[in-house]
């Protein structure tokens, strides 16, 4: 019954692990020493799934492999990114798992990590999407044969899967010390060493049947040399052991370490993606600069074409070649710049519409003489015009310099003075007509 019981409970782990929750980050060890560091987020409302968009941009942005997913819990992606063997060797993949030794015959893991509110910003996981009653559900997964110690309450019956169930606003303390066993090179040890092996018993066998003294010694000298091999190599392998299962001072230091390379790799990483962010914005803004400026060339040549048309210079099928030319030209704004923002897009989009409805009106109206042409242009060009004209008002205004403060004085001056002469001899016209009064009466 109790076999049964074990059983049973293994199931059902294995089933809470297919079961994705609806955040979960897992890393897994592999064999060969690299490490993979797997995130899910999944949502089963629509602003939880828009949020993720965000997301999944940021996990992109720092080399992670995005891939959309879609379970009975609801819908997200999934980022995905592997470390070699020498990047993991460097430093940990998420921050929580630190190598603290890579030999020949076994590698050490160590996770000694204070999970609070803040650990979702400090691990660059996003937005928390909480779902049955947890933040995250971290797993880290080791090859078969690992010793493991954990303070982990659930892990699969291999001994191989351990995951902990973490909320912010419950502080917990994930612990962990692995020993991965590098199989390969143990079993070729311990191969090599069995080879050696018979080899001196095949020697010492031959030795006992030589019948020179000198050659006997000989002998037993490369075979004493010989036995030292093996000796050497089970030396190492327990000394191998001994720091792959204990935490020592070195240890620690070397976490220390680690964490201090993974702040500065953090900061790195922080100006790469600003400068990144920058640098797409700058491009943006120029992009959309050159398409407006294009479509005001394309607009003042419709409307030049326009008065082309209506003055009688052009025929109507030659109008609307040409208009419709322009047009296209227009559209292929936006087809050639497909990294422009939404927003942008969407004001250029504006624009192009406009052109080409500008573009589809041209060749519809009758023609008229020249003398006639300005009268019946269309009120939308006569606005066009005025307004070109009063930004080359405004332009020339702010090119014309300004007058200093004397020569502003000097001409407040030269006016009053003007005004003074100018009310003196209207007083003597006054006076003038006066006496003319008098002496009439």
């Amino acid at each position: 019954m109790k076999a049964y019981f074990k059983i049973g409970l293994t199931a059902m782990l294995l089933a809470s692990f297919v079961l994705l929750s609806g955040f979960r980050a897992q890393t897994i060890i592999h064999d060969d020493g690299s490490e993979t560091q797997d995130v899910l987020k999944v949502s089963d409302t629509a602003q939880g799934q828009k949020d993720l968009r965000s997301d999944a941009d940021e996990f992109q942005q720092r080399n992670y492999t995005i891939m959309d997913y879609n379970n009975n819990n609801g819908i997200g992606f999934r980022a995905m990114k592997t470390i070699t063997k020498e990047g993991a060797n460097r430093s940990s993949v998420d921050r929580i798992v630190h190598k603290t030794h890579d030999g020949l015959i076994c590698s050490t893991y160590y996770i000694d990590y204070q999970y609070n509110a803040d650990s979702m910003k400090a691990l660059r996981l996003g937005i928390p999407m909480m779902e049955n009653g947890v933040d995250l559900e971290y797993i880290v997964s080791f090859p078969s044969g690992t010793r493991v110690v954990s303070n982990s309450t659930k892990a699969d019956d291999q001994g191989s899967t351990y995951m902990w169930r973490l909320n912010n606003s419950d502080p917990a303390e994930i612990k962990l010390q692995a020993t991965v066993w590098h199989k390969l090179f143990i079993y070729m040890a311990l191969f090599f060493i069995v080879i050696v092996l018979l080899i001196i018993l095949f020697m010492e066998h031959r030795r006992k049947n030589v019948i020179s003294w000198k050659r006997a010694a000989h002998m037993r000298r490369i075979e004493m040399m010989l036995l030292c091999i093996p000796i050497l190599l089970l030396g190492y392998m327990g000394y191998e052991y001994y720091v792959g299962t204990h935490i020592t001072a070195e240890t620690l230091a070397k976490v220390s370490e680690q964490q201090q390379e993974e702040l500065l790799e953090n900061r790195e990483e922080d100006k790469r993606i600003h400068d990144a962010d920058a640098k797409k914005q700058r491009n943006d803004e120029l992009a959309a600069s050159r398409i407006r400026s294009t479509t005001i060339e394309i607009s003042s040549s419709l409307r030049e074409l326009n008065r082309e048309y209506v003055s009688g210079q052009i025929s109507q099928s030659a109008a609307r070649t040409a208009a419709s030319k322009l047009a296209a030209q227009a559209q292929d704004l936006l087809r050639s710049n497909k990294e422009l923002s939404q927003a942008d897009r969407d004001v250029l989009q504006q624009l192009v519409d406009r052109l080409v409805e500008e573009a589809d009106s041209i060749g519809s109206g009758p023609t008229v003489s020249k003398g006639v042409a300005d009268s019946s242009a269309s009120e939308e060009q006569r606005r066009a015009d005025a307004l070109s004209a009063d930004q080359a008002k405004s332009s020339a205004a702010k090119d014309e310099p300004r007058p200093t403060s004397n020569e502003a004085d000097r001409v407040n001056g030269d006016d009053a003075s003007a005004g003074s002469a100018k009310a003196a001899d209207t007083s003597k016209d006054i006076n003038a007509g006066s006496d003319k009064s008098k002496n009439s009466k």
